[in-house]
C-alpha cells in the first residue's frame, strides 16, 4: 500500500513541477516584456520636454512597468522556492519507493 501511495505522491510532485515550470517560464517572458517595454519608453520619453504632460504620463507607464516587472519577479522567486521544495520532497519519495521494493523483495526471501 505504501508503494501505492508513493508513486501517487511522485505523480502529482511531477505534475505539481512541470505547471510551475510553465508558470516560471511565462512569468520569465514578461519579465522581459515589461523590460523592453521600460526601455522603450525610456527612449521615446527622451524626445519630449521633462515638464509635459506626455512625458509625465510615460513616466508614469515606465514607473507601472516597473512595479509590474518587481512584482513578476517576487512571484518567480516564489516559484523557484517550490521548486526546491518539490524536488527535495520529490528524492525522499524516490528513497521511499525503493524501499518499499526493497521490502517486497526481501519479504520473499525470508
Amino acid at each position: 500500500m505504501g508503494l501505492l501511495i508513493a508513486t501517487i505522491q511522485r505523480r502529482q510532485l511531477r505534475m505539481e513541477r512541470s505547471n510551475l515550470q510553465f508558470q516560471l517560464l511565462l512569468i520569465t517572458k514578461a519579465i522581459a516584456t515589461a523590460g523592453k517595454s521600460t526601455n522603450e519608453l525610456m527612449q521615446v520619453g527622451t524626445d519630449y520636454e521633462s515638464d509635459s504632460i506626455i512625458a509625465k504620463r510615460l513616466q508614469e507607464r515606465q514607473y507601472k512597468l516597473k512595479l509590474m516587472e518587481e512584482s513578476l519577479s517576487l512571484q518567480k522567486e516564489e516559484i523557484q522556492t517550490r521548486l526546491q521544495e518539490i524536488d527535495t520532497e520529490l528524492k525522499s519519495v524516490d528513497e521511499m519507493i525503493r524501499g518499499e521494493i526493497q521490502d517486497l523483495f526481501s519479504y520473499g526471501n525470508h
